[in-house]
This record gives structure tokens, sequence and C-alpha cells, in this order.
């Protein structure tokens, strides 16, 4: 079944493209057999573009579930992107009104767009301090996501090795905190 799904994917994915200077405060892990194979396939598709995308996928099928934290240097880049949404409705937390949260859409962005998604950004007196999101190849309902994005998603659901793990993607261990 599996083998299946690999020749769709083939036959979806088209060729890679060039790459950026970014680099990822992150050691790299091994990845060996089924997980190898699957991840030289996807990064063949041209919109995963950038370091960080491969990097957060290598992370994902290497199945650890551990925290990945941006580098200095790509979230500097993410600040770039993010300041037209600092002035847009932005929900303060109940603990202080100093840091607000708002939910960005990064998925046109070549760079971060098919690594992160939509994460939930932290401002601190409308200025991004930290962000925070869980890589995961999650369902979402009908209009939640274009019918292209959510069919890519649910490929990926079923061809991904099952040892794949979601994990939390943050600039600052600080960013992510549960109730």
């Amino acid at each position: 079944m599996r083998l299946v799904f690999l020749v769709i994917a083939i036959v979806v994915l088209q060729t890679a493209s060039g790459g950026d200077t970014f680099s990822i405060a992150y050691n790299k892990p091994v990845l060996k057999g089924y997980k190898k194979l699957f991840y030289k396939l996807i990064i063949l598709h041209p919109k995963i573009n950038s370091v960080l995308e491969r990097e957060l996928l290598r992370h994902y099928l290497a199945g650890t579930g551990t925290a990945f934290q941006l580098s200095d240097l790509d979230f500097v880049r993410l600040k770039k992107i993010v300041p037209a949404f600092a002035d847009s409705i932005c929900t303060t937390l109940e603990r202080s009104d100093n840091y607000c949260i708002k939910r960005v859409n990064l998925i046109d962005d070549p760079y971060f767009g098919w690594g992160l998604g939509t994460v939930t950004c932290i401002f601190e007196q409308q200025q991004l301090v930290s962000f925070f999101d869980v890589y995961d190849f999650n369902k979402k309902k009908a209009g939640e996501r274009k019918n292209k994005l959510e069919f890519v998603t649910r490929l990926f659901g079923l061809i991904a090795p099952k040892t794949a793990k979601s994990f939390i993607v943050t600039y600052a261990k600080e960013a992510y905190y549960d109730d």
C-alpha cells in the first residue's frame, strides 16, 4: 500500500529548486531506510525551497517529538514578514497586559510557508518577541485550508512513516506554555 502512495507522491512531486543562506541552530538527525527515501522524495517538491522547511521535515520524520527552536537569523527574517500583522486585532493574554497573541498565516511565504503554515505569534507592545506552532499534518475542516493544500496534507499523512511525531516549533523556550 505504501508503495502505491510513493508512486503517487513521485508523480505529484516536481524537481527541487534552489537553496538559501540561512542556517538552523540545530543538530540534524540521521534518517535511514524508508524515512530517508521519503525525505528525499518530499524535498523534491518546489514549494519546499528553504533550509528551514527541510530541517523541520527531517525533525518530524526522526520522530523524537522534541521542540525545535528557530535560529536567530530565521527569527529576524520572520520579524520582517510579521510586523504588518501586529497592528491588527491581537488577543491580550490574561496574565499580562503587555503581551498579546495573534494567529498569522505564512503559507504564501516562500521561506516559511510549507514549513510553518499558520503560527501563533507573541507580541510585546506591538513588537514580535516569539511564536509557537505545532508541526504536524493535521486535517482541517472544509474551508479552513485550500483544497489543494488539504489534499497534500492528507496524502502526506497516509504515506508518512508511522514513527514520525509532531513537535513544537518556537523561537524561545518560554514561548509555549500550557494551562
